[in-house]
């Protein structure tokens, strides 16, 4: 344990408060505001990108480019599939939901194990969407 980081058994949160906000917003992010946690995220990862606690770094990172890159990909391949299929096309429906479904669920999963990680006081890393760094 860092000397910055709360004695876990003397608080409900170990982890960096800022490390949770970052967590929490991008979670509002993909549930609750769309667009509006996502700005308030991108401010704080803005003015607390050189943090001087690791945690806080990583977390901001992790959930800024994440956001990015999900965003990008939830978007682009969901035109992709209306215009590869067709608008008019029941199966561009049923695909194009489909993989919505799948994605936006995987990332407010992955969210939540964010989350848990950052009220731990532990960092962590988004699968194939977050940046690579050591852990």
């Amino acid at each position: 344990m860092s000397k910055e980081q709360v004695d876990p058994n003397k608080s409900a949160l170990a982890g960096p408060p800022l490390a949770v906000a970052a967590e929490a917003l991008f979670l509002i992010n993909l549930m609750l505001l769309p667009g509006l946690a996502f700005l308030a995220l991108l401010v704080l990862w803005v003015r607390h990108r050189n943090h001087p606690d690791p945690l806080v770094r990583n977390h901001l990172r992790q959930t800024g480019w994440t956001c990015i890159w999900g965003g990008i990909l939830l978007v682009s391949l969901s035109i992709a599939i209306f215009v590869l299929g067709g608008f008019h096309n029941p199966w561009s429906w049923v695909i194009g939901v489909m993989y919505f479904t799948f994605v936006h669920s995987t990332l407010i999963l992955l969210g939540m194990l964010g989350l848990s990680r950052a009220m731990n006081g532990r960092k962590w890393r988004y699968p194939v969407l977050g940046p690579r760094e050591d852990l």
